[in-house]
């Protein structure tokens, strides 16, 4: 894989220096499995997500699939993860890094491997990794992923999403709002709700200022994210944002790609969402 913009992503040491760790890597692919389970038995969903990844809660027990990372990556030079202003440099690992991940099998789950390996693809569609990760940072593409189109992206996806057999739950399009939930969530953790491919760039540098423009205006009463409590915004409690920004080549162009994740929860229903919401695609080049 190939990292697209920045990566910050931080080890023993976060101040001096980025670091790439599989920990990470497991995380990320975690919460993104999860956003393709309805399970409303938060204790079964637990317990088919311990299956998978391992855990203490229900079964103490390994995962049957392990990641490595082929080598160390560390770097101590300095992004700004707040490009569309003067914002405080990081230690990030730059934009044209290669990454290698080896994925194993364990004894006796050979057969799940297939399994693991959809949902790193679709991960690797839609997810970004480490510091703002939701806003366009640690956007990494696959050396598999060479897609010519907006078209071809939305295919590929489809495709992946028929393979984990969760295709029936969405409508898809070739362009702007290009998966969709047919229903409404009914689940208490966020799922996949949405995904939208933005208008292409030369650089992905100029993408990244977009979303921290968009976060910057379209955010006023912290509808869609809020890092503190404050007493103006609709819901005064810290909580993460429902739209993930990444970045993906396509041809010859970078685009933005925001997918939504929703929850049976007000605070995606309610009107100053949807409207704060529209006004960030359209800042990010999405035609609604």
């Amino acid at each position: 894989m190939e990292l697209i913009t920045p990566l910050a992503m931080h080890g023993a040491n976060p101040k001096q220096q980025a670091e790439f760790r599989i920990a990470s890597w497991r995380g990320v692919l975690r919460y993104w499995w999860r956003t393709l389970q309805e399970e409303n038995n938060n204790e079964t969903l637990l317990k088919k997500e311990e299956t998978l990844f391992g855990g203490t809660m229900i079964n103490k027990q390994k995962s049957p699939v392990a990641f490595v990372l082929e080598k160390k990556m560390v770097s101590a030079k300095k992004e700004n993860v707040l490009p569309h202003k003067q914002g405080t440099a990081v230690p990030a690992i730059p934009s044209g890094c290669s990454v290698t991940i080896t994925m194993q099998a364990r004894n006796r789950h050979e057969q799940l491997v297939h399994t693991y390996d959809l949902y790193v693809q679709y991960m690797l569609h839609l997810a970004g990794m480490g510091q703002r990760a939701r806003r366009g940072f640690g956007a990494m593409q696959w050396a598999e992923h060479q897609w010519e189109s907006v078209a071809q992206f939305s295919h590929s996806l489809q495709q992946i999403l028929q393979q984990l057999r969760v295709s029936d739950a969405f409508t898809f399009s070739h362009e702007g709002c290009v998966v969709k939930r047919k229903r409404d969530v009914k689940t208490s953790y966020p799922v996949l709700s949405a995904v939208w491919v933005g208008k292409g760039e030369k650089s992905p540098q100029s993408i990244l200022v977009k979303f921290g423009k968009a976060s910057h205006e379209a955010n006023g009463r912290g509808d869609l994210g809020c890092v503190s409590q404050k007493k103006w915004a609709s819901f005064p409690k810290k909580w993460a944002s429902p739209l993930w920004c990444t970045v993906r080549k396509m041809g010859d162009l970078y685009y933005p790609i925001i997918t939504e994740v929703k929850a049976n929860d007000e605070r995606y229903t309610n009107k100053n969402y949807e409207r704060q919401r529209d006004e960030f695609l359209k800042i990010v080049g999405v035609k609604l």
